[in-house]
């Protein structure tokens, strides 16, 4: 699936910041995703990772409590979208002033990215992985938008699991 490239950029900031919360991995993301002055320090890190829990919850539920936990955080970001070009990218929307700190873009942008999915329709390609003990969350792409795990290994390690068990109970038959 193609979603709008600047606009998703949030929700994709959003799993990355969730995902690997530290300031080389925010800085790398925020860089791909052509964010303004997107270097951030460990002092935005202390103050980003209570909203990246925030931003957990949107990736782990769905229906009427994602759509609650994603309009929230919209107005606790005070998400105000305003017209901008800048490093020669053409106009586009920012949900937050570019001369902003970093910390309240972030939050402005991973925020509305993520409600910007949800209002499009596309609330079930934001999700988690379903293998035990993995805590990773992701935004799907994959053409059928049936994706469970975060990766092919995670898939590989519930199937190489299952079929282990069924082979035990099914060598006991016997």
């Amino acid at each position: 699936m193609q979603f709008n490239t600047y606009t998703s950029a949030g929700a994709f900031i959003a799993a990355a910041l969730v995902n690997e919360p530290s300031a080389t991995a925010l800085t790398d993301v925020l860089a791909r995703h052509a964010v303004h002055r997107p270097t951030a320090d460990d002092a935005a890190m202390t103050e980003l990772r209570p909203w990246a829990g925030r931003l957990r919850v949107v990736f782990e539920t769905t229906g009427p409590e994602q759509a609650a936990a994603a309009g929230a955080l919209l107005v606790d970001a005070d998400c105000r979208p305003r017209l901008v070009a800048h490093d020669g990218l053409p106009h586009h929307l920012h949900p937050a002033p570019l001369d902003t700190d970093l910390v309240t873009r972030v939050k402005a942008l991973t925020a509305a990215g993520l409600a910007q999915l949800i209002s499009d329709g596309a609330a079930d390609r934001l999700g988690h992985c379903s293998r035990t003990g993995c805590s990773v969350v992701f935004v799907d792409v994959s053409r059928n938008g049936r994706r469970t795990f975060c990766s092919v290994r995670c898939a590989n390690t519930v199937n190489v699991r299952r079929h282990r068990a069924r082979r035990r109970t099914g060598s006991s038959r016997g």
